[in-house]
């Protein structure tokens, strides 16, 4: 064989192996789904007092955080200032990947129709989980 005909072998097995672990990499992604996480949605008035200032100091801004005490892991979510009344948000996913703890939201504006207020609001969520000590990623 010679040099250039090497070369060239040595370049198809390298874009084959380079393609397969690309291919093998999507695949994991698309399997990874999570083990469902129990959890409650927390009204302010059911917060421990830390977290309730660090929330009140935040919720102007849009942001994420997690806020952990002997018990629980709080996973929040703030949506910052909004011109409008009537949004919610709902839980998309909250799992256990793995070794995180993952958590999706949606911010849902006022169904049509229904009446609205134009007056400054900052949604927020705050969702309590059982202690963990795995890494807590959070897609507002």
């Amino acid at each position: 064989m010679t040099g250039k005909q090497c070369q060239k072998m040595l370049a198809a097995f390298l874009c084959a192996a380079l393609f397969l672990s690309l291919w093998g990499c999507g695949k994991k992604l698309e399997k990874e789904k999570g083990k469902a996480v129990e959890y409650t949605i927390c009204q302010e008035q059911n917060l421990p007092g830390m977290l309730k200032k660090t929330l009140e100091d935040k919720k102007e801004k849009p942001g994420t955080f997690t806020w952990k005490n002997s018990m629980y892991t709080y996973l929040v979510v703030c949506y910052g200032r909004q011109k409008y009344s009537g949004y919610s948000i709902r839980v998309e996913e909250c799992t256990m990947r793995k070794e995180s703890l993952y958590l999706r939201t949606q911010l849902i504006g006022p169904s049509a129709g229904e009446p609205v207020t134009e007056t400054e609001t900052f949604p927020w969520i705050v969702v309590r989980c059982d202690r963990t000590e795995a890494i807590c990623i959070i897609e507002p």
